[in-house]
């Protein structure tokens, strides 16, 4: 063979080589990446199963044991709480009092002594405390990384000091493990009406949250009702969104298709759209009803979670006194919405008094007026 020919093969031996070391490094990267894209699902798959045992970790149970009958279930959230609960003072003519939080009734202040702490830890676990120092004062806290949503729970309130501070040590970590972006606002009333008035509180803990903050949603939450699941996601949706599907007292079930109340999300856009909520109700019920009917006019569909996640515990309490004049109310109804509402509240006997921020919540004090309640004509 001469010499051209042997260089010749060579050449195409050296080329061989090449593809084939091209061939094998490509093969080791692809390899790699395998590598690579499975630790990152593994350790995905192990922070959601850390995070979904959470309360079981720390001595809480997750589950309701199926080896109880059905008359002495009780919810997790329930077992986890009893303790804490029935160590409250169990005063019922706070019920009806005025708006009466102190931050020091609601612990967790610097002059809370060590012996309540060391009491809420036992029940509630150390790292629940732990998320509940982590929270800046005026109830906000915000994860490392940046969110999309920002969301301010809006909770209306008159006399309900026990379940407030129940709701406070639970919605915290609740909102945290969700990695919510988040404030909690407490509207307290105060004045003269003797009948809670939501709709009012609503009305004004809406347009004050915006001027203190640039919410993208906000959560109108009842004090007495904590959720059970966290998959329940607190976050806003194309259309209002009803979170509270199932509550204990309703055996989890939906009490009726058009129901709108306890804990509803919606965007500002949202709310300013269907004008809020009525200012005319004040006393037990309807005002949910009211702004049912405003969605309906608006053509606006409801959005909840499944009953399997919707579930919520709510603490036992004697309803408030009850509105008599509901009924007539929600007949005019489409007729009121866009007179009544968020449109007017500056002209109801209603105003702030006072805005502070406490140790787990910013508290917003309305005084509101001896309301009249004549026949309402459009």
């Amino acid at each position: 063979m001469s010499t051209a020919g042997i260089a010749e093969k060579g050449v195409q031996g050296e080329v061989k080589m090449v593809r084939l070391t091209r061939c094998f490094s490509r093969r080791k990267w692809n390899v790699v990446l395998l590598i690579v894209l499975s630790v990152v699902l593994l350790l995905r798959l192990l922070h959601q199963t850390s995070e979904k045992h959470l309360l079981k970790n720390e001595g809480v149970p997750n589950e309701i044991p199926d080896d109880q009958s059905n008359d002495v279930k009780k919810s997790w959230t329930e077992r986890i709480l009893s303790a804490f609960r029935d160590s409250q003072e169990d005063d019922q003519s706070l019920l009806n009092a005025e708006d009466d939080i102190v931050d020091t009734d609601l612990s967790l202040s610097n002059e809370t002594d060590d012996h309540e702490v060391g009491e809420e830890s036992a029940i509630l676990g150390d790292a629940w405390m732990e998320m509940l120092d982590n929270v800046k004062v005026g109830g906000k806290w915000a994860p490392d990384t940046n969110v999309w949503e920002k969301i301010a729970i809006v909770v209306p309130y008159r006399g309900r000091r026990a379940h407030l501070k129940m709701f406070l040590l639970y919605m915290h970590p609740f909102l945290q493990r969700q990695g919510r972006d988040y404030a909690i606002y407490v509207i307290g009333q105060r004045g003269q009406e003797l009948k809670f008035c939501k709709g009012i509180l609503y009305n004004i803990g809406f347009i004050s949250v915006l001027k203190d903050g640039d919410y993208d949603c906000i959560i109108f939450h009842d004090v007495d009702l904590i959720p059970e699941d966290d998959r329940n996601i607190y976050t806003c949706g194309d259309t209002p969104r009803h979170l509270s599907v199932a509550v204990d007292k309703f055996n989890y079930k939906l009490p009726y298709e058009n129901i709108f109340g306890g804990v509803v999300a919606m965007t500002p856009a949202q709310y300013r759209l269907l004008n809020g909520y009525s200012n005319l109700f004040c006393g037990w019920g309807g005002e949910d009803d009211d702004m049912y009917k405003r969605m309906h006019k608006h053509k606006l569909e409801i959005s909840r979670p499944d009953e399997d996640v919707g579930r919520y515990t709510m603490f036992q309490h004697e309803l408030g006194d009850e509105n008599k004049q509901r009924f007539n109310l929600l007949k005019t109804s489409d007729l009121r919405a866009d007179k009544d509402g968020l449109n007017n509240v500056g002209k109801v006997r209603a105003k702030i008094t006072s805005m502070s921020r406490q140790r787990l919540f910013t508290h917003i004090v309305v005084n509101v007026g001896k309301r009249y309640h004549k026949k309402h004509r459009v």
